[in-house]
Formats: structure tokens, C-alpha cells, sequence
């Protein structure tokens, strides 16, 4: 038996950016359910978390959403009705599942496809040597790009995560003083992402995951960049609730940095 979906819902916070330069007359139902899920094929189901929707409507902005303990949450597939329980051996690609439960008289519902994987997931160099800089010395204005691609013959949406898997982090220069250690990008329609190597930060192994996200995905993304002054409802696919109720596929593959 294969696990087909992963579902992490997870709080808006974004729902409390609505500020208070423009509260007056603002009706909101704080009963709203809101929903954040993701589902991934060959994954399990690891956590769900329902939260009411939070009336940021005070400058001190200590509102804390409430948390929805008591909806039974059922995932459908092929007419299947499934209790967040493992479902039987399917790739679970371009699959149709289903999100519903009961919350004050209403049905709380969404729909989502999980795309297929990435194909031809490819970097141009796994191993990548860089001069260490060191504090008096002339630094290296030397930089090399190094190109990852995919395939995107049917204009879907793509981000990539860079993270570093090193337990103990060797700055590739004396100027790196901090620890982040994890590269976003903002999803888009391509099939390619740079990595130029005066912008690498840490020697040793990284990982590199590309996500094909649905429409939805991208849609929550844009409209969540937008000014937080804007009173703009978050974009949401939850039939009489917010949020979101999506689903994404992941490859890897991985690279390493070097001294010279």
C-alpha cells in the first residue's frame, strides 16, 4: 500500500494583514473556517490544523486564531471517501481529490488535481569550486552560472528551494556573518533557474527541490505579495470558508561546493 497525498493545513496568517489605516465599516464573520492544505502523490497525510478567520481590526494586533477542533475532515478520491487514512497503491498523479466537512450548518468543500512530477529535472554541474575569501585578501571577481532545467511543455507554475544539508556551516567568505541557509524562488511559468556562484554562500552538500504547483498555488502566492494595505480578500478555492486546498509534485537532485 502506497500513501498518495500529503495535506498540511496549516494557519493564514496572511488573513491578519489587513491593516488598520482602513477598518472603518469592515464586516467579517469570524466563525469562517479557514483552510490551508497541500497535497503531494506518494506522501502521507502528516498534519491538519482549521482555524477561524481572524479579525485584525486593532492596532495592537494581539488577535490569536482560534483553532477548529471538532470537523471531521474527509478527502475524496474516484468517489472514494477517505478519513485522512492512507488510500490504496495509485501514483496519485493528475488525481482529483476532495476536502469537506460540517462547520456551523455549512459544508466547508474544495477541490484540487495533483500534478504530475517533474520531468528531466537536470543541473548543469554538481560539483561547483569556489575561492574562499578571506578578511585582507583581494577577493575573486570571478563568477560562473550555473543553469537547472525542466521540462514546461504545458505552462505550468514552478519554484525552486535551495537548502543546505551541513550541520555545521563553512562561510565561503569572511563577509557572511549570518545562518540562512535556504534559497526561495517565487513560483512562475518557466523551465529553467540560475544559480550564479558569487551569490553561494556555504561550502558542502545542498539540496535542490523543484515543486510544479497548480494554478491555485500561484494564484494564493501573487495575491499574498500584493501591498498588505490593500483590503483585497486573500485568493482563496474554499467553497464557504478560506483558504486553500491544493496540491504540488516535487523532484530533487543535489550539488556540492568546493575550495579551490
Amino acid at each position: 500500500m502506497k500513501n498518495t497525498a500529503i495535506i498540511t493545513v496549516m494557519i493564514f496568517g496572511f488573513l491578519s494583514a489587513i491593516t488598520s489605516c482602513e477598518q472603518n465599516n469592515i464586516d467579517i464573520d469570524t466563525t469562517t473556517p479557514v483552510v490551508e492544505a497541500y497535497l503531494i502523490p506518494g506522501k502521507p497525510v502528516e498534519q491538519v490544523k482549521l482555524t477561524k478567520l481572524i479579525p485584525y481590526l486593532s492596532d495592537n494586533g494581539n488577535y490569536v486564531a482560534e483553532g477548529i477542533s471538532d470537523a471531521e475532515i474527509t478527502i475524496t478520491n474516484n468517489n472514494e471517501n477517505y478519513k485522512l487514512l492512507p488510500v490504496p497503491d495509485k501514483s496519485g498523479e493528475n488525481q482529483t481529490y476532495n476536502i469537506d466537512f460540517e462547520y456551523n450548518n455549512k459544508t466547508i468543500s474544495a477541490s484540487t488535481i495533483t500534478p504530475q512530477k517533474p520531468t528531466n529535472f537536470t543541473m548543469s554541474q554538481n560539483i561547483i569550486y569556489i575561492d574562499r575569501l578571506v578578511e585582507g585578501e583581494r577577493p575573486n571577481m570571478e563568477n560562473a552560472i550555473y543553469e537547472i532545467t525542466w521540462d514546461n511543455d504545458d505552462g505550468s507554475n514552478y519554484y525552486i528551494s535551495i537548502d543546505l544539508l551541513e550541520t555545521e556551516i563553512d562561510p565561503v567568505s569572511f563577509m557572511v556573518t549570518d545562518t540562512v541557509t535556504q534559497t526561495l524562488s517565487t513560483p512562475s511559468v518557466t523551465d529553467v533557474y540560475n544559480i550564479n556562484s558569487r551569490l553561494l554562500r556555504y561550502y558542502g552538500n545542498h539540496r535542490v527541490v523543484l515543486y510544479k504547483v497548480n494554478e491555485e498555488y500561484a494564484n494564493l502566492y501573487e495575491n499574498t505579495s500584493t501591498s498588505s494595505q490593500s483590503l483585497t480578500d486573500p485568493y482563496t478555492n474554499i467553497e464557504n470558508g478560506k483558504g486553500i486546498f491544493t496540491a504540488f509534485n516535487t523532484d530533487t537532485l543535489f550539488f556540492e561546493v568546493k575550495e579551490y
